[in-house]
């Protein structure tokens, strides 16, 4: 039992304290939810300028493309020479992915890559360079270098090029 004496005068002693209390806690509540709304907005700010940048197309073209398995998707972020190789390789896909109970996971290694360098020029063009890390499920590690070449079409980032080299041979 907590004793009277100790308590302060007011406190927990009739509504006003309570109405005060309730204020107090949506304010606190109103700060903490704008805080919240502006870190999130912020962050999808910087996402945004990101995603439109030469290591932003090229990111997202590589996870597409390696890590989804998704030639499709990395058409939407690609131009000129890129887009005729994807076409290709779509084509060249097509009756294999119609096969029935087609499961790509049980053969799908684990990929990592990490950017190595970038070339800038001029603002609208780059060339970025990759290494790409291909664990295969027998255990065998290799090594791909990706380059990525990319233009700025209308204001975008696109991948107008890529290509893969074999880094583990001499």
């Amino acid at each position: 039992m907590i004793n009277p004496k100790l308590v302060p005068e007011g406190f927990g002693r009739g509504s006003q304290t309570t109405i005060t209390m309730n204020k107090i806690a949506v304010q606190v509540l109103m700060r903490n939810l704008f805080l919240t709304s502006l870190t999130a907005v912020l962050l999808f700010l910087l996402s945004c300028g990101h995603a439109n940048s030469p290591e932003g197309v090229a990111e997202e073209f590589l996870f597409r493309y390696f890590i989804e398995l998704n030639q499709r998707g990395a058409l939407e972020l690609s131009t000129g020479l890129a887009v005729d190789k994807l076409n290709k390789e779509i084509g060249l896909l097509q009756s294999v992915r119609r096969e029935p109970n087609l499961d790509l996971s049980k053969y799908k290694p684990l990929i990592d890559y990490k950017l190595v360098n970038t070339q800038e020029r001029d603002g609208e063009s780059a060339t970025l360079y990759y290494d790409v890390i291909i664990q295969r499920k027998s255990g065998e590690q290799v090594t791909r270098e990706q380059v990525l070449s990319v233009t700025k079409v209308g204001g975008v980032w696109k991948v107008n090029n890529f290509e893969t080299f074999n880094k583990d041979s001499p």
